[in-house]
């Protein structure tokens, strides 16, 4: 039996066998007993069919075929444990040649990525710090919180409060959207407004109305007319006086604890620190994740995207159903979408999650990373503490061998992000020497099997 193979696109495989004479004989001699058993041939009980007879009554052609597409199934298993090929999933006959016997397989092969020098990869981070304009923004907000507000029967000035209807149309007078008991900080640098609209409001009196024209931003909710001018048509309901308390000791003793507002500064400055902390190392890792990511060749077979495109499916089948109390059926109704149209839909992303948790799981095999069982453990207490009326109940659900696999695959993504962001960092500790990640690897084997 003679093997060759041609690597194709995607993880694909075409494996090409080609029988020697002798094996193709040995197995039309079989077919040749098996017919003989199955159909009487005149002169011979069954069974008993001399070969030339069997040949003679039914054509060499006949029997050859019957014999070769009977071969293929073992034909196909000896010719990947000769050539020590393990396949991803089952392979595919495409076409059998009879002159000489020759199959041709595809199959799927195991993902693979190669990570390329992340060993090498080094990444500064980024100093973070407070500036003063952060505090006084933070500290601006507690006054916000703080404001005394005045009804004043008198026309709206800036830094008042005003509520308002308000219609907004086309210039053709078609209506686009329509706001009622609408409050509104008179300050033309508030985010969140119309540019335009507080000037045009300064001068307007409780009951009065105004019609005026205005451009709409480039965020306007109806995307169509984004840029475009309008009419908005104002009703004035109420003016109030706004007053801000002023930024001092007596402001820091209303907010909480503190007797100072210096002291008040020092917990807003820690608190501005550590969510600039959090956000800076969110950020790098993210950079990290991306750079290796682009560093690295992931490749795999259809089969595991489909399998990845099954799972995403059946998790937003979960969420619809919690979220929305819908079916996916009625969902898609809704959506006016296919089940395929939804699969296509996802499959950028998904393909991307795919080569992550690839990359992520060679990044494991490769520092030789590992998962214990009082790992797990400990995430489950922490896990199932979060509900404490029902913490029982959760701990007995997390230790289901579907939610454990769950909390190790989840254990072993963090590990191998927090590897990459050590070597970023040139922090990371020297890689064991294989045979000392096998025999990890096996322990942890056996914790799992306990």
């Amino acid at each position: 039996m003679k093997v060759t193979t041609q690597a194709l696109e995607n993880r694909r495989l075409r494996v090409i066998v080609e029988m020697d004479e002798e094996q193709t004989q040995k197995a039309m001699r079989r077919t040749a007993r098996h017919i003989s058993k199955q159909v009487k041939i005149p002169g011979f009980r069954k069974g008993k069919a001399p070969y030339d007879v069997v040949i003679r009554r039914f054509g060499e052609d006949v029997v050859r075929q019957e014999a070769v597409e009977k071969l293929a199934e073992q034909v196909f298993k000896d010719a990947l444990e000769q050539e020590e090929i393990v396949p991803y999933a089952p392979g595919a006959l495409e076409e059998i040649d009879y002159d000489p016997v020759t199959y041709t397989f595809t199959i799927s092969l195991p993902p693979e990525v190669d990570l390329g020098d992340y060993r090498d990869y080094r990444r500064d981070y980024p100093a973070v710090k407070v500036h003063d304009a952060e505090l006084q923004e933070t500290l601006e907000d507690i006054r916000e919180e703080y404001v005394i507000l005045e009804f004043v029967e008198r026309p709206a000035e800036l830094g008042d409060e005003v509520i308002i209807d308000a219609d907004i149309l086309t210039l053709a007078g078609e209506p686009l959207a329509s706001e009622s008991e609408l409050s509104l900080v008179m300050d033309p640098q508030r985010s969140g407004q119309l540019p335009g609209i507080v000037e045009a409001l300064v001068g307007m009196a409780p009951e009065e109305e105004r019609t005026f024209n205005l451009t709409l931003p480039d965020d306007f909710q109806d995307a169509a007319m984004q840029g475009e001018e309008v009419t908005i048509i104002v009703e004035m309901l109420a003016v109030y006086e706004r007053t801000l308390p002023d930024i001092d000791d007596d402001l820091a003793r209303t907010t909480g604890n503190y007797e100072t507002l210096e002291a008040l500064k020092e917990y807003l400055r820690e608190d501005l620190l550590e969510d600039a902390q959090k956000r800076s190392e969110h950020q790098y890792t993210e950079q990290v994740l991306e750079d290796i990511y682009e560093m690295a060749t992931v490749e795999f077979p259809p089969e595991a995207l489909e399998e990845e495109l099954d799972q995403a499916v059946t998790e937003t089948e979960k969420r619809i159903k919690r979220e929305m109390r819908l079916s996916l059926d009625d969902f898609l109704r809704i959506q006016n979408l296919t089940l395929e149209e939804l699969r296509e839909e996802m499959k950028p992303q998904v393909t991307q999650q795919l080569k992550r948790a690839l990359m992520l799981g060679k990044v494991v095999y490769q520092e030789g990373l590992h998962v214990s069982s009082e790992e797990i453990e400990v995430r489950i207490e922490e896990m199932s503490a979060q509900y404490k009326s029902r913490t029982e109940q959760v701990r007995a659900k997390l230790q289901t061998e579907e939610e454990r696999e769950k909390i190790r695959n989840k254990l072993y993504t963090e590990k191998a992000i927090d590897r990459l962001v050590a070597i970023a960092k040139g922090e990371a500790p020297p890689l064991e020497p294989v045979e000392d990640q096998t025999a990890a690897q096996e322990d942890e084997g056996e914790e799992s099997n306990e």
